[in-house]
């Protein structure tokens, strides 16, 4: 590897590079939405973390959003 940009094409760093930048919006996140914050850490694995940190926000119930009223319920 001559050339300096030419590490920023590996995409394990890439991946580790993209994860650092994201992690501190993630754990936000995590925090706003009343969860702990901890399983943002899985956005630094490699392949599995985006999906895993995904699937956690969209499928756990979230403490501090009170639960959607059905249409037409009293």
């Amino acid at each position: 590897m001559t050339d300096p940009a030419l590490w920023l094409l590996d995409p394990w760093v890439l991946n580790v590079l993209i994860g650092v930048a994201t992690l501190h919006p993630l754990w936000r996140i995590f925090r706003r939405a009343g969860l702990s914050p901890w399983p943002s850490l899985f956005i630094l694995v490699p392949i599995l973390g985006f999906p895993a940190v995904g699937s956690f926000l969209a499928f756990q119930r979230w403490p501090k959003i009170p639960p959607r009223m059905r249409k037409g319920a009293r």
